[in-house]
């Protein structure tokens, strides 16, 4: 997937947005299995540095580095950036939304609850991001699309519970914690749906890496303060080669890469039609703890795999019967409303 460079404005280093619009939905859908790919990996990642690192001190250096290997972008594209009043504060808005409440929220969440809970909670971004979308942006709700997720939870919940019982807790875990990181995970979650949403309006004007470039840097205005305090309170972290490795791919991998990925391949799908593609992320997550770890695999987890494969089916097939309504067909319905 690569984009030939020259001097004409048009041509960019994200692919410009004549090039995002030539993507095939087979292509598009090809790419959001990639990011969550990529995404799977930020949970064994996480884990890690937060065992050197608090919640603060991790995003102040995962935001960080992921700016500065994206500075070339800002750099080269900054006249691109729209100066009116209302992108201004929509891409504030946006920075806030996406890379400070979201991944405060997720990684206090994360340092309360348990692996399970999380990891079952991260399937709920699939209906936000579904009913974010057919309510701002008026995508069309089909029963193909509701059944999609239905069916795709149904998976994601046999995956990690590994049965029909719900398994609430683990051993040694405060429930009244636990029940405080499930309800901040929640929030993260419904805030990344709302800034995948509302960032569709965004890239119609802007190419999807200089839009998350844009509200990526604009999260270091919290994020370094908040740091440097943390810093300040309990001294500098030590962290080993395992915890810098795990931050790098959380900074380039995760959030560099599989965010330009997402919203390039938003470009040409529906947001909702995207939305059970995240179910990828705890198969994936559940299939590697069974290669690495050793986990017992049950017949709970092969139903839901085969329950998240329907899910996917059914987005595909939705395609192929109907004409697709694309993000910016959805957007040019909306005209002067948008707010």
């Amino acid at each position: 997937m690569t984009a030939s460079v020259s001097g004409q404005e048009a041509k960019t280093l994200d692919g410009s947005a004549q090039h995002a619009n030539t993507l095939s939905r087979g292509q598009a859908l090809a790419l959001l299995v990639l990011t969550n790919t990529l995404w799977a990996g930020t949970y064994a990642a996480g884990k890690i540095a937060l065992r050197y690192l608090t919640p603060i001190e991790l995003n102040a250096i995962r935001f960080t580095i992921a700016t500065i290997a994206l500075s070339p972008v800002l750099i080269s594209q900054w006249r691109r950036i729209p100066r009116d009043r209302h992108t201004v504060l929509t891409l504030v808005a946006l920075s806030l939304i996406g890379f400070v409440f979201n991944k405060a929220f997720e990684y206090f969440g994360l340092a309360l609850s348990t692996a399970s809970d999380v990891a079952l909670l991260i399937a709920t971004e699939s209906l936000f991001t579904a009913l974010i979308s057919w309510t701002l942006l008026r995508e069309r709700v089909t029963r193909s699309g509701v059944l999609a997720l239905v069916v795709g939870m149904a998976g994601v919940y046999l995956i990690v519970e590994r049965g029909v019982a719900p398994n609430l807790g683990g051993a040694g875990v405060n429930q009244g914690a636990r029940i405080i990181g499930d309800l901040l995970v929640i929030l993260s979650l419904l805030l990344e749906s709302g800034y995948t949403v509302l960032g569709k309006r965004v890239i119609v004007e802007m190419p999807p890496l200089l839009f998350m470039t844009v509200t990526l840097a604009g999260s270091l205005f919290i994020w370094l303060p908040a740091g440097a305090v943390a810093v300040a309170q309990t001294g500098w972290p030590h962290v080993p080669l395992e915890g810098w490795l795990a931050v790098l791919y959380m900074a380039l991998v995760a959030t560099g890469i599989g965010y330009w990925l997402w919203f390039r391949a938003l470009r040409a799908l529906d947001a909702s039609v995207a939305a059970p593609t995240l179910f990828i992320q705890p198969l994936l997550g559940v299939g590697l703890a069974v290669w690495l770890v050793g986990d017992t695999l049950t017949w709970a987890t092969i139903a839901g795999g085969a329950l998240i494969c329907v899910s996917l089916v059914l987005v595909m097939r939705r395609g192929r019967r109907s004409e697709p309504t694309t993000a910016l067909a959805a957007l040019d319905e909306l005209g002067e409303s948008t707010p």
